[in-house]
């Protein structure tokens, strides 16, 4: 089997000649490196890490790909800082939207506030959503590619992915969608959670800004030929919300997404990290053909129940622990995690990965112990 063809058939639970082990590997941005060495024995572009995963170690590296978003003509936005508050406002035909955080050496990006980050939450001074007015000014930036001077260029950088996931047999996946991912960087985490109960309207309307988004994108990358998607789910848990209030606001749209990706004959993966052992049921009834980096070792999750829920359908990406065994010189406890997930999952719709990623600080010595151990256990 090729790359791409092993990989999308531990995705669909279909036989396979050995077990997949596709990686995610995160550069990280250049503060989360401060003080530490880059243990990477590559560089930071796609094709020197492709070059070396896949033509060095043999891994099963898939591509991920997106395109971000489109404003309407004549939305525009300024930046700009007063002492140490640095703001930023988009003025749209519905009004202006804005937000400032505070800047200290550990923001990372620059003279610019992103409408999605984690970093913002720890700086914010004022979030980018705190009434139905910015929701409604977010109805021309949370846009889908429309003209042809964009579609052109999507098609163009797709090109050049093709060309590397052509060379080493991979699969391409598009990454998009975040849902109440999103809602916790756009409202703030702590927000988000109390509009959920006493403003439910106002977090609805923005995961329906979130939801009519994602079903475009998909429908475009569907036509593209991308191989396969990928909806982030990772704050879509009870680590902040009750499975009631998941149920409330994503299934319907989660099942409208994974339909829409399924007529197109694709499969559709959901990133949930950890704290799903109360929504299992719930996730058993959505239609994810896999779930993305469970990590399994964390506190409170449980492999083998999430097997026993989700494995008759679901196949599982999902591997060693970022938080307990990658970060640490120990390669002995990597393999026996590498051990166990093979001895839980079994070999049929498991993919392999540290989840959620191995860091470019983390001791390399723990990556070639997981793949050396999946070697000898893959088929």
């Amino acid at each position: 089997m090729t790359s791409k063809e092993r990989v999308l058939a531990a995705f669909r639970r279909q036989p396979v000649d050995y077990v997949p082990c596709a990686p995610f590997m995160y550069c990280q941005e250049a503060i989360q490196r401060r003080g530490k060495r880059w243990q990477f024995p590559f560089g930071p572009s796609t094709e020197e890490t492709v070059d070396y995963m896949v033509g060095q170690l043999g891994v099963d590296q898939v591509l991920m790909s997106d395109w971000g978003i489109y404003p309407e003509p004549g939305v525009s936005a300024k930046v700009w800082l007063e002492g140490a508050i640095m703001h930023k406002t988009w003025n749209t035909p519905s009004g202006e939207l804005h937000a400032a955080i505070r800047y200290d050496d550990t923001w990372p990006h620059g003279l610019e506030i992103p409408l999605f980050s984690d970093y913002l939450s720890a700086h914010a001074v004022e979030p980018w959503v705190k009434s139905m007015h910015d929701v409604e000014c977010l109805r021309h930036i949370l846009l889908a590619p429309q003209s042809r001077d964009h579609l052109e260029r999507i098609r163009f950088n797709l090109g050049e992915t093709r060309r590397l996931a052509d060379a080493y047999g991979l699969a391409i996946c598009f990454s998009s969608g975040s849902g109440l991912t999103g809602a916790v960087q756009v409202f703030g985490p702590t927000a988000v959670c109390e509009l959920a109960l006493t403003e439910p309207e106002l977090v609805d309307a923005y995961l329906e800004l979130d939801h009519q988004l994602n079903l475009r994108n998909y429908k475009l990358a569907l036509d593209l030929g991308f191989d396969m998607i990928r909806r982030n789910g990772f704050y879509e848990t009870c680590d902040l919300f009750s499975p009631a209030l998941l149920e409330q606001f994503l299934f319907r749209r989660l099942q409208e997404e994974i339909r829409l990706v399924h007529a197109g004959g694709r499969v559709i993966g959901y990133t949930q990290l950890t704290g799903i052992m109360p929504i299992l049921d719930y996730l058993k009834r959505l239609e994810f053909d896999c779930l993305i980096c469970p990590d399994v070792f964390y506190h409170g999750m449980d492999a083998v129940k999430i097997k026993a829920a989700l494995g008759a359908k679901t196949s599982f990406w999902t591997g060693p622990s970022d938080t307990l065994h990658m970060p640490w010189d120990k390669p002995e406890a990597v393999r026996e995690a590498v051990r166990h997930v093979f001895n839980t999952f079994g070999k049929t719709g498991l993919i392999l990965t540290p989840c959620s990623s191995s860091k470019a600080v983390f001791p390399w010595e723990n990556v070639l112990a997981m793949i050396d151990e999946w070697k000898a256990l893959r088929k």
